[in-house]
């Protein structure tokens, strides 16, 4: 998997040498992170497309049992992500109303770390 290098705004960079785009464990924890950022009903030409958390935060206010059922759910889809072979070390923590989410990602090539947060 190769990916385009993006700014920290998400837009994409200009790419001048192959050296530039992302390949590998990277590559593929890259894909979650945007795989999990775009929400459910953002995509103007499909908005049944994207991740739903919110829906599924909007429930209820989060308590440790809740979190964990969320980690489940976010374990769940970046586990349908293309190139994600396993999801391993998954750890969240919930501070006042801030979720965290953090895992190691298996691929062919390696692992990498993906890192999530929300504010709910």
């Amino acid at each position: 998997m190769i990916l385009r290098p993006v700014d920290a705004a998400g837009d994409i960079l200009p790419v001048l040498s192959s050296r530039a785009l992302l390949s590998g464990p990277e590559a593929v924890a890259r894909l979650v992170e945007y795989r999990l950022s775009l929400l459910a009903g953002e995509w103007w030409e499909n908005t049944g497309f994207g991740f739903s958390i919110l829906q599924a935060m909007n429930t209820s206010r989060l308590t440790e049992d809740s979190g964990s059922a969320l980690a489940s759910m976010i374990t769940s889809y970046i586990r349908e992500t293309s190139g994600v072979q396993e999801v391993e070390d998954v750890h969240f923590s919930i501070a006042g109303r801030e979720f965290s989410y953090s895992c190691d990602v298996l691929t062919k090539e390696g692992k990498a770390n993906v890192v999530f947060s929300t504010v709910y």
